[in-house]
């Protein structure tokens, strides 16, 4: 059964609420071990709101993680494509990143379930095509600043690779450490990995990272 288009998480109260509960059950049981009846005890709902809205347990998952994914690929795309400054784009990636991750710390610990969990479920593998795509448009991000001459060309998987660690273990201390995930901090670390940690570099670089 497809989910109905009568309404999102986005768009009524109810949903967005059947969608919260969900992603901190997803993200504490895993989504296999996570049955519709234990999310509407959960969320105080019968189990024919929960079909209204998201018509099965998939289609509440593509509501609560596909369908925001698919929007951060695009921003991800638009920093890429439409940002002139090379700089800048390495930048606004990193930050569309964090931001996924502040707007819904649940959802994001559900969908790091699924793409860091064992292989095999439906689920985990549309996760990580999506996970491809998002690490597709960093690398992106990163050879605009090797054609610009600001990283060397032989360099630039390397870059991205570190870009990618940089992102998960931000979002990963932010989830499960309790430290904060700043909104200048995509700022600051595109500068410390361009220009290191010296201290005593030069005017034009931001304050170390700490």
């Amino acid at each position: 059964m497809s989910a109905p288009t009568r309404s999102t998480p986005e768009s009524n109260e109810v949903a967005r609420h059947i969608a919260r509960v969900a992603a901190r059950l997803f993200a504490e049981r895993g989504y296999e071990a996570t049955s519709v009846r234990e999310i509407v005890e959960e969320a105080g709902v019968a189990k024919p709101t929960l079909y209204y809205y998201f018509g099965s347990k998939e289609g509440l998952a593509k509501a609560l993680v596909s369908d925001p994914l698919e929007a951060l690929v695009e921003r991800l795309r638009l920093a890429v494509e439409e940002e002139p400054d090379p700089l800048r784009s390495l930048e606004l990636v990193l930050e569309a990143h964090f931001a996924f991750c502040r707007e819904d710390p649940d959802r994001m610990r559900f969908l790091h379930a699924l793409i860091f969990g064992p292989p095999g479920s439906g689920m985990g593998s549309q996760m990580k095509c999506c996970a491809s795509k998002l690490i597709g448009w960093t690398k992106a991000a990163v050879a605009r600043c090797a054609e610009a001459g600001i990283i060397a060309e032989d360099r630039v998987e390397a870059c991205a690779t570190v870009c990618r660690g940089v992102i998960v273990v931000s979002n990963i201390d932010f989830l499960y450490g309790g430290k904060p995930l700043e909104v200048d901090r995509a700022r600051r670390l595109v500068a410390d990995l361009l220009h290191g940690f010296d201290a005593r570099r030069g005017a034009g670089g931001s304050e170390p990272f700490p």
